[in-house]
């Protein structure tokens, strides 16, 4: 064999094991993370009830070897609420869990999800901030907890929303960890009035995800 075919052969081979040779075909690209819910124990414990559970799919561009490709990412979010009465507000009041599951997306031998790089104050900038009725956050504290079988720091953010016209004090938590391939970020929101930390805590321990 010649030299020629033996360096087009080592290419071939070095292309097929870093994983981008789809990518520089233009094979359709397709990343799709795993359910994260919360277990029956923990929602029956804690009195939260699902709201909704579903997939949101996302269109990002990335670059590796010179080459620039769409790629199509399916993320999943679950979403827990409480109902909780306040004086003056009523029961349209309600504290949220939400759990985010998001995929690490592998291009040419590179590993890229924005969540990876983002703090806990990040997240609630991101996923809180964009909500108009949220105003005024500010860390106030953190914890440990563990989750999925990662312990994870928990901060705790103090902030002011809007609800039926009126101006109620909320407590935010937030904290992600990796698992089975894929980011699950954890977001908790509720009156400061009726404290929720315990059950919060219940909920995240409850965090399901096959990975």
């Amino acid at each position: 064999m010649n030299r020629k075919l033996i360096a087009g052969a080592f290419l071939m081979t070095l292309v097929l094991t870093s994983g981008c040779l789809g990518f520089i075909l233009g094979d359709a690209l397709e990343f799709s993370a795993s359910k994260a819910t919360v277990n029956d124990n923990a929602l029956s414990e804690t009195g939260y009830q699902q709201s909704k559970v579903e997939s949101i799919e996302a269109n990002r561009t990335f670059e590796a070897g010179g080459q620039s490709r769409e790629v199509e990412v399916t993320n999943w979010v679950a979403q827990y609420d409480k109902p909780i009465g306040i004086g003056g507000v009523g029961e349209g009041t309600v504290a949220k869990f939400v759990v985010v599951s998001s995929p690490e997306v592998e291009v040419a031998s590179k590993s890229f999800n924005p969540l990876a790089k983002f703090d806990n104050g990040e997240l609630v900038r991101r996923f809180v901030s964009g909500y108009g009725n949220v105003n005024d956050i500010r860390a106030v504290g953190s914890r440990n907890v563990t989750m999925l079988g990662t312990e994870t720091k928990v901060s705790e953010f103090a902030a002011t929303a809007r609800t039926h016209g009126v101006s109620v004090d909320v407590t935010i938590q937030a904290t992600k960890v990796k698992h089975g391939g894929d980011w699950i970020v954890v977001l908790a929101v509720y009156p400061d009035r009726l404290d929720q930390s315990d059950d919060v805590t219940r909920l995240m321990k409850g965090v399901q995800h096959k990975g």
